[in-house]
């Protein structure tokens, strides 16, 4: 019996949350998706993928759900699969934790040989940072084991054109990085290398981002996707742990890639700054913007020890140490608030305000929804890191509405006492208060 089918998760009745299923036969489970897809009920779906997954051990669920949102996603049901995650996450926080993880697994899947990867992309949604759209392009990229330079620095071009959407073209070239990184066997330098064949900084420096994220989450402990295989040869104290329990590869990436020695040691258990400090130059800033999940990992999840690290680099690189803090105090704490400000709070006074950039970003990057951002900066305390973080809002609404100038202007205005930061960050021209212009006017 195949392993995929045997682990899926599906739906049958209304009572299926408060039934155990973990145990009930594969033939039974492949009866009962018929019936879900064809009802396209979402709610019953992740009803049923939390009574199959949730009973078992922790890895094994993973693996469970994991598996379940696969073959979810296969014939174009990547709504009805990314619908039934989103319900799923709302009633199970450790899902929305990993939510990110998941949506990769889908946009993997969705897309086949064959396939417009233009329609499958757009196919996607923005769920858990919009991690379909990333794991789309890693399939795309990795189907043939070989990158061709000229289709990859074209291919965004072709899916969201410069000055469009420039949301969508960060997710397609966000999604690049990820798919160079795997079709590379996780050679960091290398996938970066292929990130400049991309024409513009702005395209770089996105491309570059999804690099450093893949070789952060390949190589965290249960790894990511076909990366764990590869855990093997990096050296670090985690790796043969966790390749037993990920060695399982997914259609569209060669799986014998993984199987082979990588040039590049992704982490080193010895050095928490690395592999930043092991990049050229020119790579090393957006290397630590995604650095703080293995920063983390090094200080046992202590923020305070963490941001100690960030403290030994040069003020641009230890600013963006610090928004990697804030972006992963958002995630651990799965979107919540207060503990959100605990934890970048912990940091040095001078350089807290980059942890609330990042918390906020982060924030608004989850849902694509502004208003959630600017809900985290009101519960701020008053003061300069309150109206930075309202900066950081408007730093986010130049991607999400880019050449919009009304819709950025109306969200700013909706910010209260925080409207002229975040108009800064938007680009927007700053309005002049009555009482600051001269008598008779400007």
């Amino acid at each position: 019996m195949n392993r995929m089918i045997a682990a899926m998760v599906v739906l049958a009745g209304t009572t299926a949350c408060a039934t155990n299923l973990a145990d009930e036969p594969a033939e039974a489970f492949q009866a009962r998706v018929e019936g879900a897809i064809a009802a396209t009920d979402t709610a019953q779906l992740a009803a049923l993928a939390e009574a199959r997954c949730q009973p078992l051990a922790t890895e094994a669920r993973s693996l469970c759900y994991e598996d379940y949102f696969l073959s979810l996603a296969d014939s174009h049901r990547v709504r009805l699969a990314l619908g039934a995650l989103e319900r799923l996450g709302d009633s199970q926080k450790e899902v929305e934790g990993g939510g990110h993880g998941y949506t990769h697994v889908i946009g993997i899947r969705a897309w086949k040989p064959g396939d417009d990867v233009g329609e499958v992309f757009r196919s996607c949604t923005s769920l858990y940072q919009s991690g379909c759209f990333h794991g789309v392009i890693q399939s795309y990229l990795t189907a043939t084991g070989e990158v061709d330079s000229a289709r990859t620095a074209a291919m965004c071009d072709e899916i969201a054109p410069y000055g469009t959407d420039n949301f969508l073209r960060f997710q397609c070239l966000h999604g690049i990085g990820h798919g160079l990184e795997m079709a590379w066997n996780w050679d960091l330098p290398r996938a970066l290398g292929g990130c400049d064949w991309l024409a513009s900084e702005w395209d770089r420096r996105s491309c570059y981002g999804g690099a450093i994220m893949e070789n952060a989450v390949a190589s965290a402990p249960g790894g990511h996707h076909t990366a764990a295989r590869a855990l093997e040869n990096t050296g670090d104290d985690h790796g043969a742990a966790s390749a037993g329990a990920m060695d399982h590869s997914h259609p569209g990436a060669d799986g014998a890639m993984a199987m082979e020695p990588i040039a590049f040691k992704m982490r080193d258990s010895t050095d928490a700054l690395y592999p930043c400090n092991a990049l050229d130059e020119r790579y090393q800033p957006s290397c630590f913007l995604g650095h703080g999940g293995i920063l983390l990992g090094h200080s046992g999840y202590d923020w305070g020890k963490a941001a100690t690290e960030c403290d030994r680099l040069a003020d641009y690189n230890r600013m963006l140490c610090y928004t990697s803090l804030g972006t992963n105090a958002a995630g651990n704490t799965v979107l919540d608030t207060r503990r959100s400000i605990e934890l970048c709070n912990e940091g040095h006074p001078d350089w807290r305000r980059w942890c609330f950039v990042g918390v906020v970003k982060n924030f608004i990057d989850v849902s694509a929804d502004p208003q959630d951002g600017i809900d985290f900066c009101n519960a701020m305390e008053a003061g300069d890191n309150r109206m930075g973080c309202f900066e950081a809002v408007g730093e986010q609404l130049t991607v999400l509405h880019f050449g919009d100038t009304e819709t950025r202007s109306a969200i700013c205005a909706v910010t209260g006492d925080g409207e002229g930061r975040c108009r800064t960050g938007a680009r927007l021209p700053v309005k002049i208060p009555p009482e600051a212009l001269p008598p008779g006017g400007a």
